[in-house]
């Protein structure tokens, strides 16, 4: 369970993951020393995961957003895996989430071109051969993207 002062150090590294251990430190009204302490802690177990620069994609070069939704061949488990495997490997696919309904898969897939998605849905995806339906939904507008998790909201309340 998180403590205000993991909440705090959270809230101000995801807003500026770049921030010192001074600038945290003052940021969170912690002393230095407790700021390290506390970071290292979320660091450790695996609460913090990494540090990285969040890009636009368009910015850099892939104008192209899809969701890519995918049904695997259920014959045997070693089937997912394969897929998986597949999912872990392409670097046009930013995420991929297990699902459960109709499709097995949700990919968040970027592309510089729709020729370039494509290809990587006409040729790349439909050459796992664990794959049996591929639907592909075109991001037309980005409302809202963020990587921040709720921290300051409130513990839900827990039943009795």
């Amino acid at each position: 369970m998180l403590t205000n002062q993991d909440k705090k150090i959270l809230s101000q590294l995801q807003e500026n993951g770049r921030m010192t251990i001074v600038e945290l430190a003052k940021a969170t009204d912690m002393s230095e020393s407790t700021c390290l302490r506390r970071t290292k802690s979320l660091e450790d177990s695996g609460v913090i995961k990494g540090y990285g620069a969040m890009l636009d994609a368009e910015e850099a070069g892939f104008g192209v957003t899809a969701f890519v939704q995918a049904s695997i061949d259920q014959k045997s488990e070693a089937a997912f895996d394969l897929f998986k495997s597949a999912v872990k490997d392409h670097p046009l696919i930013l995420e991929c989430y297990s699902l459960s309904g109709p499709y097995d898969h949700l990919m968040k897939v970027v592309a510089r071109t729709n020729k370039e998605l494509s290809h990587f849905v006409l040729k790349t995806l439909r050459s796992f051969p664990e794959v049996r339906e591929a639907q592909t939904l075109f991001v037309l507008d980005e409302v809202k993207h963020t990587t921040a998790l709720p921290i300051n909201l409130a513990e839900p309340v827990k039943k009795r």
